[in-house]
C-alpha cells in the first residue's frame, strides 16, 4: 500500500504547493489526480517518485508510506526499485540514443544476468506490440512511440508502482488508444497505478477512484461510478475535461486568396514524404491542423515560419513570392516545449523579450488574462508544465506578426486555462494576421478554429509506423 499522510510541500518560505495532502491506495488499484494547472498534481507524483526533494530540493513535511517504508528517508536509487516515472515530456527519460539499449540500461544499472534481461523483454513483447520499437534511434521516433517506450520502460523495470504525470498530452488518439491498452495491462498485472491528468476520457475504463486537487489540497473525491454521473456542466465547474471522447466538428479549408502554397515538401529520409502542394487560406481566420504523430506537423509548422533552412517550397503572399526571411520576420511560434523558448530570469521580462515599446498596461492585462498576475516576478522554469506554455502564449499575444503558429498550445492544459487561451486566441484574429494552430485537443479546436485539415492528407509512408 501507498500512503501519504499530512503531505505538505514548499519551494522556499513563501511557495507551499502542497498542504496537508493524505491519500491512500491500495495494491493495484488506479488513482487519477485531476484539476487546474498549477494545482499541485505534479507536485504528488513528484513527491512519491522523490524527485521533489532529492532532485528539486523541495522542503517536504508529513509521510510518504510504499509497503511502510518511508520514501523520504530512500535514497533516489532505492527509490527508483520501488517506483517508475512516466513524464510529460518523454524526452526527460531517456539515456540512450538506442531504443533497445533504452529498455535494457535500467536492468543492467541493478545487475541482472544477461538471462534475466532477456526473459523480462520477451516477456514484455509478449503484453505490448513494441518490437518494431527495437534498435531504432530514439530520435526517429515520433512523440507517441516515444511515450509507449516509456511505459514498456517502467514495466521492464519490474517496479510494482508506477506514476505517470500528463502521458497523453502530446498524443493524437491512435496513441492514446494504445496507451489506455498498456495501461489496462499493467492494471491486470497487479501494478499500481497514480496518474495526473487533464484529458481524462481515455481512462474512465481504467480508473478507480478521481481525486480532484485545487490549491494543494484534495478538493473533492470520487468513485469511478460517482464520477460518470456528473454532467458536462459540473465537469466544467469544477474546471475539468469531458468524460468522454470529443469529435471534431469544424469545415475542411476552402478556397483562401492571401497566403498560398504553390510547392512544399519535406522528405523524413527512409520514413517517407511530406508534400503540400496548391492550398490556400486566408487573412482573418484560424486553422486548426490535425494528424497522427509523427506525420510532420511540427516540420510544417517550421518550413512555413521559415525555421528550417534546407526545405524546398514556394509560397506566396497577396501574390507576391514569400522568401523564408520574409516569413521568419513575419512569424511567431509557440513551440511544444516551450522549455526551448523561454530565456529570461522572470515571466515579466520574457514578455518584454524583443518588443519595442510595448507598455506595460498591455503586459499586465496580457497577464492578467491569462491568470498569470500573481506569477510575473517568479522564474519561468520554477513553474509548472500548463503555465510555462500560458508565458509562451503570452509572449506571442504581446507581438504583432502577421502569421501566427500555435504547436499544441493546450498541452497539459486544464479545462478553465484551455478556454482561456481559446478566448485570447479569438481575440488575436484581425483582418491583418493568419493564425494555424496545431493540435490533437478536439475540444480546443472545436472551441476555437474556423477550419482544418488534416496534414496526414499530405503525407506518404515508405513503411508502417
Amino acid at each position: 500500500m501507498l500512503a501519504l499522510e499530512n503531505l505538505c510541500l514548499s519551494y522556499g518560505q513563501d511557495n507551499k504547493v502542497l498542504d496537508g495532502i493524505s491519500i491512500e491506495v491500495s495494491d493495484g488499484e488506479c488513482i487519477l489526480l485531476t484539476g487546474e494547472s498549477g494545482s499541485g498534481k505534479s507536485s504528488i507524483i513528484n513527491s512519491i517518485n522523490g524527485l521533489a526533494f532529492e532532485y528539486e530540493n523541495a522542503s517536504v513535511e508529513g509521510s510518504i508510506k510504499l509497503d511502510d517504508k518511508e520514501i523520504k528517508n530512500l535514497e533516489l536509487y532505492e527509490i527508483s526499485l520501488l517506483i517508475a516515472s512516466v513524464f510529460q515530456n518523454p524526452k526527460t527519460h531517456f539515456f540512450n540514443v538506442n531504443t533497445t539499449m533504452e529498455l535494457l540500461f535500467y536492468l543492467e544499472n541493478i545487475g541482472l544476468s544477461r538471462d534475466e534481461m532477456d526473459a523480462r523483454m520477451e516477456e514484455m513483447l509478449s503484453l505490448f506490440n513494441v518490437e518494431h520499437l527495437l534498435g531504432r534511434s530514439i530520435f526517429e521516433l515520433s512523440g507517441g512511440e516515444k511515450q509507449i517506450l516509456c511505459v514498456a520502460a517502467c514495466y521492464i523495470s519490474g517496479c510494482k508502482v508506477i506514476v505517470l504525470d500528463e502521458p497523453s498530452s502530446n498524443l493524437d488518439d491512435a496513441y492514446i488508444e494504445i496507451l489506455k491498452k498498456m495501461l489496462e495491462t499493467l492494471k491486470g498485472k497487479g501494478i499500481t497505478l497514480i496518474v495526473a491528468e487533464h484529458r481524462i476520457y481515455y481512462l474512465m475504463d481504467v480508473v478507480d477512484r478521481i481525486l480532484l486537487i485545487q490549491k494543494g489540497k484534495v478538493a473533492n473525491q470520487f468513485s469511478k461510478n460517482e464520477f460518470m454521473l456528473l454532467t458536462d456542466i459540473k465537469l466544467s465547474q469544477l474546471g475539468l475535461r469531458a468524460a468522454k471522447k470529443t469529435v471534431l466538428d469544424v469545415s475542411g479549408i476552402g478556397e483562401g486568396k492571401d497566403l498560398v502554397i504553390k510547392k512544399l515538401s519535406c522528405n523524413f529520409k527512409n520514413r517517407g514524404i511530406l508534400k503540400v502542394d496548391n492550398i490556400s487560406f486566408e487573412l482573418g481566420k484560424i486553422y486548426g491542423i490535425t494528424g497522427r504523430n509523427g506525420c510532420g506537423k511540427s516540420t510544417f509548422l517550421r518550413i512555413m515560419t521559415g525555421l528550417e533552412d534546407k526545405e524546398k517550397s514556394e509560397i506566396e503572399y497577396k501574390g507576391q513570392p514569400i522568401s523564408r526571411r520574409q516569413r521568419l520576420r513575419s512569424s511567431a511560434l509557440v513551440m511544444q516545449d516551450v522549455n526551448h523558448q523561454l530565456f529570461t530570469d522572470s515571466v515579466l521580462e520574457e514578455l518584454k523579450l524583443g518588443i519595442k515599446n510595448i507598455s506595460n498596461d498591455t503586459i499586465e492585462d496580457v497577464l492578467s488574462s491569462l491568470g498569470l498576475a500573481e506569477l510575473k516576478d517568479r522564474h519561468p522554469m520554477s513553474l509548472s508544465g500548463g503555465q510555462k506554455q500560458r508565458v509562451a502564449i503570452a509572449s506571442v499575444l504581446c507581438k504583432n506578426s502577421t502569421f501566427i503558429f500555435f504547436d499544441e498550445p493546450t498541452s497539459g492544459m486544464d479545462y478553465k486555462n484551455m478556454l482561456r487561451i481559446s478566448k485570447l486566441i479569438k481575440e488575436m484574429k484581425k483582418e491583418d494576421n493568419i493564425i494555424f494552430i496545431v493540435s490533437h485537443d478536439i475540444e480546443f479546436l472545436n472551441e476555437t478554429v474556423d477550419e482544418a485539415f488534416c496534414l496526414e492528407d499530405f503525407r506518404s509512408y515508405n513503411r508502417k509506423y
